[in-house]
C-alpha cells in the first residue's frame, strides 16, 4: 500500500468501539467496562452505519485510504459484524485500503483472527504492552505473557499483510533489562511494525489517583538510550515519535500526522476535514448511551488562528523531510503564517531548513519537541 502524501490530501476513517472487558488503570481513552453483549453490538453497528451515512454530503467523491477500528477492545466484536460493516463501506474505499483492527491478546484465538482476515481486515494491531507476567499484572492487563506470545504467533500464521505489536516502557518497577527483553521478544515475531512508547500517568485514571512507583528519569533515559539503537539493530526504522517499522508505515496514522483528513464515527470519536477553505471538526458524544440514542455530534469550524499549532502538533511528529507546500495543501493557509516561527526555531537549532522548500526537525528538536510546539501557540 503506497500513497503519495505530497500530491493529495487523503482521507482516513476511524471507527471507535468503546467497550472493554475491564478498564485498564492507566487508560484515559473513551472506554467502558462491560461483558460481551451481542445485541448491544448489533445496535451499535447500526448506529455506526447511520453515522457514516451522515458524512456522505461532505465526503462526496472521496475514497478512504485507511480504516482503523480502535477502542476500547474491538476484538470483542463478532467478526461477522466487522465483515458486514466493511461490506457496507466497501464502495467508499480505495482498492488497496489499509483496514486495521486493534486486538487484545486475551480476546482472540487463531480462528477469530482468521475470521477477521476473512472479513476484510488486512492489518492487525495487538495491544501486548509487555511480555512480562509481573509487569502485565501491575498495569492491570487481562492477558498473561503466554497468551501474548500465542496471539503474536497466531497473527503471524494468519498472514495479515501488516502486523503491529504495541509495547510500553517505563512500567511500574520495570528495569532496563526487562524493557529491552520486551523489544527482543516482540522482534522475534514476524511483525512489520512496533509501537514503543512510555507509560504516562493521566489525571482521569485509576493510576492518576493511585500513582504507582515508576522508573526514575535517569532510568527512563537509559531505557530509551539503549532501546532506540536496539530497535534499529533489529531492523525497525523509527519514522515517528513512537512508531518503528521494518517495511510498512501505518498508513492511517501517517495520514493523521501529515494533517490529512479523517472521519471519525462511534462514541467519543473525532473528525477533522478540510472543506474548501475551512477546516471543520466533529466530536461524537462520549457516552455510548447517547450515541446509541442517535446523537452523532455537531460540526464546527476551527478558528483559523488555531490551525498553525494544530498542524505542527501533528506534522512534526514524523521524522521525514517536510515540504513547505504541504502546509497549504492541508490547511489552505499560506506558509508565511508559520515561516517566521520556524525561522526562530531554526536559530535555536530545533529546526533545519535544507533548502527554500524543505525543512525538518533536528535530532535536538526531537528531544525538545514540546518546546518547539509551544512556539506556535498564539
Amino acid at each position: 500500500m503506497s500513497f503519495d502524501f505530497l500530491k493529495e490530501n487523503y482521507t482516513g476513517l476511524y471507527i471507535h468501539y468503546p467497550f472493554c472487558l475491564r478498564k485498564c488503570p492507566y487508560c484515559d481513552f473513551n472506554s467502558y467496562a462491560r461483558g460481551r453483549n451481542e445485541n448491544q453490538d448489533e445496535l451499535y453497528f447500526l448506529r455506526l452505519k447511520e453515522d457514516f451515512s451522515s458524512w456522505m454530503p461532505k465526503v462526496k467523491d472521496r475514497k478512504f485510504i485507511s480504516v482503523f477500528i480502535g477502542g476500547g477492545t474491538p476484538s470483542l466484536c463478532a467478526p461477522g459484524l466487522i465483515g458486514d460493516f466493511i461490506d457496507f463501506i466497501a464502495p467508499f474505499l480505495t482498492k488497496d485500503c489499509e483496514i486495521t483492527i486493534e486486538a487484545n491478546p486475551g480476546t482472540v484465538d487463531i480462528n477469530k483472527l482468521k475470521d477477521f482476515k476473512t472479513a476484510g481486515v488486512n492489518r492487525l494491531s495487538l495491544g501486548v504492552q509487555s511480555f512480562n507476567d509481573v509487569l502485565l499484572k501491575r498495569i492491570g492487563r487481562i492477558h498473561d505473557a503466554a497468551t501474548a506470545k500465542k496471539a503474536c504467533s497466531d497473527a503471524d500464521k494468519c498472514g495479515f499483510s501488516a502486523f503491529n505489536i504495541d509495547l510500553m516502557h517505563g512500567l511500574p518497577g520495570q528495569s532496563l533489562e526487562e524493557a529491552l527483553s520486551d523489544i527482543k521478544t516482540a522482534a522475534a515475531f514476524n511483525c512489520t511494525h512496533l509501537s514503543w512508547y512510555e507509560l504516562t500517568i493521566e489525571e482521569d485514571t485509576y493510576f492518576g489517583t493511585h500513582t504507582p512507583i515508576l522508573p526514575s528519569e535517569d532510568e527512563l533515559y537509559a531505557i530509551e538510550e539503549k532501546g532506540f539503537p536496539l530497535l534499529n539493530s533489529l531492523g525497525f526504522n523509527r519514522y515517528e515519535v513512537s512508531a518503528f517499522t521494518r517495511d510498512k508505515h501505518c498508513v492511517h496514522n501517517e495520514n493523521y500526522w501529515r494533517f490529512g483528513d479523517y472521519v471519525g464515527i462511534g462514541a467519543g470519536s473525532h473528525s477533522k476535514f478540510f472543506d474548501g477553505n475551512k477546516t471543520i471538526r466533529k466530536a461524537c458524544p462520549a457516552l455510548p448511551s447517547d450515541y446509541l440514542n442517535g446523537d452523532f455530534g455537531k460540526f464546527y469550524t476551527v478558528d483559523e488562528t488555531d490551525i498553525p499549532f494544530e498542524y505542527m502538533l501533528n506534522r512534526l511528529r514524523l521524522f521525514n523531510d517536510i515540504k513547505t507546500f504541504e502546509y497549504k495543501l492541508h490547511t489552505g493557509q499560506d506558509f508565511s503564517l508559520v515561516k517566521h516561527v520556524l525561522d526562530k526555531a531554526a536559530a535555536l537549532s530545533l529546526i533545519e531548513f535544507k533548502d527554500d522548500e524543505t525543512y525538518c526537525v533536528t535530532a535536538y528538536g526531537r528531544q525538545m519537541l514540546n518546546d518547539v510546539l509551544e512556539m506556535f501557540l498564539h
